[in-house]
């Protein structure tokens, strides 16, 4: 038998993946494990998707994406942003963000160039740097700062072969955002290091304060030219199974990752970008709906933490993640996630796999309905109080 390659013995298996797995062999569980959002694909989207099929919209698009799609979604985002992106040369629709992640590091960066990434950071980010032959430099984020990135901590990580920072705010896992002053400050270490910046904001919609602001890196003074921004329709509308994302970028940036899009993927099919077009055409509130459950999911996780024995979690900013301390059980992370689901039925995520700083954390997703995200809830408190 020939032998498989290195690179794919090496590849990365996310915790949340290996949860999802061990919870299928356990009955009635209630998981808080996959960020996905606890809602179906609302009817407007399908039918415009089914309507564009059944009229023959079933054949190639073009690699950058239909013109329909890459037009809607550059009036939404100058008018979130008050940016001027090009639908013409500065957007490609992606096979969801992940996809725009890795085309935008294999666009930026070449084999033994270092990226900054967040630890703890979301799990993709370190396999697909991985699969691009390019290392991470973690960039430590403190629970005594909520896990949000400082401009210092930046900084302190460069090293003489950085060539690229990635952001995520809302951040998987920790849920952080960070503020405009520390966003600004990001910006100016981004300039003054030449650094380019991918700017992953699939969860931004995601925002539950009044008094918390969420900005785009891309909008702030010299940033558009050297930043790659990451979009996605998986959370914001629903539609994770759909795989439709994109990346916002300077043409050169945009041009190199149509060339390599044909390589990957090709396009993203027609009749799925006309559904698209629909969510952003407003044919669907779908997102008021699902900010006001999970807000009050939110609030109803941090409550009921802070009554559980040997455990605790600051109160997030956005996406739909929370990280738990587990610490004083003393139990690794794993450990505590693998009893959980064995003793009380609950699955949760293992923060160690999103990188050495989320030891000691497990991470809820709570995306779940009312009825069992309380549940969940109950049964995870009643098993710490028997510890």
């Amino acid at each position: 038998m020939p032998v498989i390659s290195r690179r794919a013995q090496d590849a990365l298996y996310p915790s949340v993946r290996e949860m999802f797995e061990l919870a299928a062999g356990v009955p009635d569980v209630i998981s808080f494990a996959v960020g996905e959002p606890g809602f179906d694909t609302p009817r407007p989207m399908i039918d415009a998707a089914y309507q564009a099929a059944i009229h023959g919209d079933t054949h190639y698009t073009p690699n950058r994406g239909t013109l329909a799609l890459r037009e809607a979604w550059c009036r939404y985002r100058n008018v979130q942003d008050d940016t001027d992106y090009d639908p013409d040369s500065e957007i490609i629709v992606t096979a969801g963000g992940m996809e725009a992640v890795y085309l935008a590091m294999i666009s930026t960066l070449d084999a033994g160039d270092d990226i900054l990434i967040s630890d703890p950071g979301y799990a993709n980010y370190f396999g697909q740097a991985q699969m691009t032959q390019t290392n991470v430099v973690p960039v430590p984020l403190y629970e005594d700062n909520g896990f949000r990135m400082r401009a210092a901590d930046v900084e302190a990580s460069i090293t003489p072969r950085t060539k690229a920072l990635l952001l995520n705010s809302p951040s998987n896992p920790t849920g952080a955002i960070i503020g405009p002053d520390e966003l600004a400050a990001i910006a100016d270490v981004a300039r003054r290091h030449d650094l380019w910046v991918i700017s992953d904001e699939v969860y931004r919609a995601f925002v539950y304060d009044d008094h918390v602001h969420c900005l785009s890196i891309s909008a702030m003074p010299g940033m558009k030219e050297r930043t790659v921004v990451v979009d996605s329709f998986s959370k914001t509308f629903a539609m994770t199974g759909w795989r439709i994302g994109c990346a916002f970028g300077p043409k050169s940036i945009i041009d190199q990752m149509t060339v390599m899009q044909e390589n990957v993927v090709s396009c993203v099919p027609g009749a799925l970008q006309q559904g698209a077009v629909a969510a952003l055409d407003g044919s669907a509130d779908i997102l008021s709906t699902m900010k006001a459950a999970y807000r009050a999911n939110r609030d109803t996780v941090a409550q009921a933490v802070a009554g559980m024995p040997l455990v605790s979690c600051d109160v997030p900013d956005g996406a739909f993640y929370i990280l738990v301390n587990v610490a004083a059980t003393g139990m690794n992370d794993r450990d505590f996630a693998i009893r959980l689901l064995n003793e009380a039925h609950v699955v949760v995520t293992p923060a160690s796999g999103f990188g050495s700083r989320g030891r000691g954390y497990v991470r809820l997703s709570y995306v779940g309905t009312s009825e069992d995200t309380a549940e969940g809830l109950r049964r995870m408190k009643a098993w710490l109080e028997r510890l």
